[in-house]
């Protein structure tokens, strides 16, 4: 597992979004609360601004336009393409927060939209249209290249490994229900290292 994410996510340089709007977008807020992260020399000072540049909504969308999956890899896909964004753009893609859940990261907000799926795989029909930045559309795709191919739970068993998950998670018994949101600063300077080979 680490070594498809060493050598594939080489490829990551830029980042882009597609989104589809799934056919329970009646559940999809219309006006959500945006943040965005200013860049600065130093992955460490991470400053929150107010927006994220895209709906995570959008973001899963865009996933799912790739295929069916579970709710866990859903969340994952998600949780890395807005991990990889922070360390290679050093801005926020998302609208959300990740939490450091028994499972692995977890938005929230895209648990309780697909919740009722419980463990089936979440399907969609209709065709779809993206209005996604094209730099971010090359790290998304990059994520997909590099994950997609993975189940939930290999990319549970891989998030378990990786130091934003468990710092975030430290303190807490293996099952023991923890919100504890994943630092953004942690995801971009771990994701940077893995990227640079350190």
């Amino acid at each position: 597992m680490r070594e498809v994410q060493n050598i594939r996510l080489n490829t990551v340089s830029v980042s882009s979004y597609n989104a589809y709007h799934s056919y329970t977008t009646s559940a999809i807020p219309t006006d959500t609360e945006r943040y965005v992260f200013i860049a600065s020399e130093d992955v460490n000072d991470i400053e929150l601004e107010e927006t994220g540049k895209y709906s995570i909504f959008d973001i899963a969308n865009w996933f799912l336009a790739k295929g069916n999956m579970t709710q866990k890899k859903l969340q994952k896909l998600c949780y890395y393409a807005q991990a990889w964004t922070y360390a290679l753009k050093g801005y926020r893609l998302e609208d959300t927060d990740y939490q450091a859940w028994i499972h692995g990261p977890v938005s929230p907000a895209l648990w309780e939209k697909f919740k009722s799926f419980g463990y089936d795989t979440i399907c969609i029909r209709g065709n779809f249209s993206f209005d996604f930045d094209e730099e971010d559309v090359k790290l998304l795709e990059d994520v997909w290249d590099t994950y997609g191919e993975n189940t939930g739970n290999a990319l549970e068993a891989l998030t378990h490994r990786e130091l934003p998950w468990i710092e975030a998670r430290r303190g807490y018994e293996p099952d023991e229900r923890c919100t504890v949101v994943i630092s953004p600063n942690t995801m971009a300077s771990y994701y940077k290292s893995i990227y640079c080979g350190d």
